[in-house]
């Protein structure tokens, strides 16, 4: 489980192939110190495994249903990635609960400036309408957000100065792959809603 507060960035040092899987090599952040194999780290919002460390990197391997589903199979080297270790019990919940199970990949529209404020606007998928509203939580690349204006087909979030200071967001172009996760706690609402029994039918 996570917040969507990424802890650090670092940068992918090699991605390969093997077996049906991609072994990914990761930078090690320095705040990074209490690694430990089977450890779970979202990168850009996936949660994934530490399958083995030293003092500069981490490895981490995808499998090929989660390289389908996200933005991982394009990782290479050089590309920046958004980190955040798992919720420790006791630690501040300072976003929202974040699984680091992605729904699904959206692209980048439009990169909009009004003050010193950005704003974000992506592509939303016309079935996952009912999984956001205004003023919402949504997790994009594994940051936790605020949906700031919700049209038929799009989506927007405005970005603080240190959300852009400290995620890979403010350095996306238009056009870009991100990774969303809905909030969980509306996906439980729509699956309860989707699959009432018929008695509860009669009384609504």
């Amino acid at each position: 489980m996570f917040t969507g507060i990424i802890q650090a960035t670092a940068k992918v040092l090699r991605s390969v192939p093997s077996s049906g899987v991609n072994r990914i090599t990761i930078q090690r952040p320095d705040t990074f110190s209490d690694l430990a194999a089977g450890a779970s780290i979202a990168c850009d919002g996936i949660c994934l495994t530490v399958m083995g460390f030293d003092a500069n990197s981490f490895e981490v391997e995808v499998m090929r249903e989660t390289l389908a589903k996200t933005t991982a199979s394009a990782w290479k080297s050089n590309t920046l990635l958004n980190l955040e270790p798992a919720l420790k019990i006791g630690d501040r919940l300072d976003g929202h609960w974040v699984q680091g199970h992605i729904d699904r990949t959206s692209s980048l529209l439009e990169t909009k400036t009004s003050g010193a404020t950005i704003w974000l606007r992506f592509e939303l998928h016309p079935q996952d309408r009912q999984l956001v509203v205004p003023q919402g939580s949504i997790a994009v690349n594994g940051v936790s957000l605020t949906i700031a204006d919700l049209l038929a087909g799009s989506f927007s979030v405005a970005l603080i100065s240190h959300t852009l200071q400290n995620s890979n967001l403010g350095k996306l172009a238009p056009g870009a792959k991100v990774n969303l996760e809905y909030d969980i706690l509306g996906k439980y609402v729509q699956s309860a809603l989707h699959n009432r029994p018929a008695d509860l039918e009669k009384l609504l």
